[in-house]
């Protein structure tokens, strides 16, 4: 199963073929692209992020490993595991609902009186 790595702080002259070299020393990539934050493109020095799909998910943890804190380019890097949108959204519902549980808020208390 591919896992995709999220690269933050990537430089902004760097090439995908450079980058796809890069982590190929750790196993087989299937994709690399580089993209610009949309927030930041205006600005003297625009966020560049990296996304790159590896094949096997121990290569991409060991990639994970090697890069904390590595230096690339004069920037300092920091690769982590990209996760799809509906995960984020699934994780700040949990941690929403858990934060609730604890304030003792039942955002649908006003609605029971209407089951009847």
């Amino acid at each position: 199963m591919a896992t995709v790595l999220y690269v933050e702080n990537v430089p902004s002259d760097i090439t995908r073929e450079a980058l796809e070299v890069v982590f190929a020393q750790f196993g087989e990539v299937r994709s690399v692209s580089i993209k610009n934050d949309l927030r930041t493109i205006l600005t003297d020095h625009p966020a560049v992020y990296g996304v790159v799909e590896m094949e096997l998910e121990i290569d991409a943890y060991r990639a994970i490993n090697c890069f904390s804190g590595a230096t690339f380019g004069n920037r300092k890097i920091l690769v982590k595991e990209a996760y799809p949108l509906f995960e984020k959204a699934k994780n700040v519902f949990e941690h929403f609902r858990d934060s609730y549980a604890l304030t003792g808020f039942k955002p649908l208390a006003a609605f029971n009186r209407w089951k009847d």
